[in-house]
């Protein structure tokens, strides 16, 4: 064969033990997935998650109930708050419909268990108005692992307009406000109370939804004020509506501490399940590492057909090739093969760099290893180089500057560290989940953008 011929067939199989590589690490990554989607099902549905959401819904509700005591002392207080928060899904004629509403209310399903699903029902109460019979709209919902899912709305009653076979309601088509759409793409067409209370409608209206049941209904004093927080007497206001606003706000805080309580202890509920979601993670992990390792193996006797090839793989990497000076290049010329240990996936992993006999030390290889610790810390260990006689580096380390063209990428790749994370670590993660797996394809490529280096041969 022909010596083009040969590295040609060489890439070839270099490319296709990469390949099989990346199929067991996406077989991997998938596996991973599934088991963390399970234990984050298992956690929302365990009797401790239950436990906290329905602690902590019975201690908003009585704040709710207060708060719906002290609305009614303040005119006008759910068309007001409404307007300002749905503006941008109201059509003129929501917005006349809405200066009858009388209340908002957004109820949670006290029987959130782990076999029921998150009920929740979104009411309006309408004063006697021109529009429709009905005295109350409602929309039933629940939230679930796969989103949420409609369950009944409400028909409206439309009145028909006086002398005429037309109804007052919005069937006809009315104009789309440019460049809005609704949460499944389509054109505005009806109104807001329309679509949102459709009984047959069967994909929900997410987007207003969420601004209903996370913005609205937890704010709705700010969106009544339609500022953050009352700052000072309101000019125009009674003195009784301004102390009910007041302790609405203190209302308010109280809700906002809850929320902030109630996700503390969701998280933490959460960290348990994921703890445990980890330890079948480690173990694909591991598998995946034992299957690859003979592939790995047989790859590095592919990369010792091509001279420099190491050398070639870390300058053309994006972010590592700046790292080496002109004599960490001349030094790299002997490396015959690198090589990853990431054993038990938990406590660390060793990058070690295989050099053919050379003249600048003594050392077959040099090893770094990575090490975490249970605290957060991670520590760098490291052999020292056997420098050759007038052989070493000329290097300035230091602890706390980066690695720059300035000194040795290998004095500082054999330095011993003990740090809290930084941009160092994420030089070494560079090499082990991107260069490393990934090595032809940096060679290739920088064998091929460089025009002046000769085409590779054959050791």
């Amino acid at each position: 064969m022909l010596l083009d011929e040969i590295l040609e067939e060489c890439i070839k199989n270099g490319r296709e033990v990469e390949g099989a590589i990346k199929k067991i690490t996406e077989k991997a990554r998938l596996e991973k997935l599934a088991w963390e989607k399970e234990y984050k099902k298992k956690a929302s549905k365990s009797d401790k998650m239950v436990a906290v959401k329905r602690k902590y819904n019975i201690l908003r509700k009585g704040l709710y109930d207060d708060r719906f005591e002290l609305i009614k002392s303040i005119p006008d207080f759910w068309r007001t708050a409404s307007l300002n928060c749905l503006r941008e899904y109201l059509t003129k004629q929501d917005e006349e419909i809405i200066k009858y509403l009388e209340s908002v209310s957004v109820s949670v399903s006290a029987e959130d268990g782990p076999i029921n699903k998150s009920k929740r029902v979104i009411t309006f109460l309408f004063n006697k108005n021109p529009h429709f019979k009905n005295k109350c709209l409602t929309m039933k919902y629940s939230r679930s692992d796969q989103g949420i899912v409609h369950e009944k709305g409400t028909k409206i009653s439309w009145l028909r307009k006086e002398g005429t076979d037309t109804t007052t309601g919005s069937e006809i088509e009315i104009p789309v406000k440019e460049g809005r759409t609704d949460h499944s793409g389509a054109d505005i067409r009806k109104s807001f109370l329309a679509r949102f209370f459709d009984p047959a409608r069967k994909n929900i209206p997410g987007e207003m939804l969420t601004t209903i049941e996370e913005c609205l209904w937890p704010h709705a004093l700010y969106y009544f004020l339609n500022r953050s927080q009352i700052t000072a007497v309101e000019k125009g206001i009674e003195p009784r509506v301004l102390d009910a606003l007041k302790i609405m706000e203190d209302i308010q805080d109280k809700l906002g501490m809850i929320e902030s309580k109630k996700y503390g202890e969701c998280f933490a509920v959460e960290r348990e399940f994921e703890n445990e979601a980890r330890k079948g993670q480690v173990l694909i992990e591991q598998k995946c590492i034992e299957l690859q390792r003979p592939l790995y193996q047989r790859r590095n006797e592919i990369f010792k057909n091509f001279p420099n090839f190491w050398l070639l793989a870390f300058l053309s990497h994006y972010a590592l090739g700046d790292l080496f000076s002109e004599e960490d290049q001349k030094i790299f010329r002997f490396v015959c093969s690198v090589d990853i240990e990431d054993e038990d996936v938990i406590s660390g992993y060793t990058i070690t760099l295989f050099f053919k006999k050379n003249p600048y030390f003594r050392n077959p290889s040099l090893r770094k290893r990575i090490s975490f610790s249970d605290n957060g810390t991670t520590n760098l260990s490291a052999v020292n180089i056997d420098w050759k006689v007038d052989m070493g580096i000329a290097t300035e380390y230091q602890y706390d500057i980066p690695v720059t063209k300035t000194m040795s990428f290998l004095t500082w790749f054999c330095a011993p560290q003990v740090f809290n994370g930084g941009h160092r670590y994420e030089v070494f993660e560079l090499i082990k989940d991107d260069l490393w797996p990934n090595a032809l394809a940096y060679f290739v490529n920088g064998n091929e953008s460089d025009e002046e280096d000769e085409q590779p041969k054959m050791l």
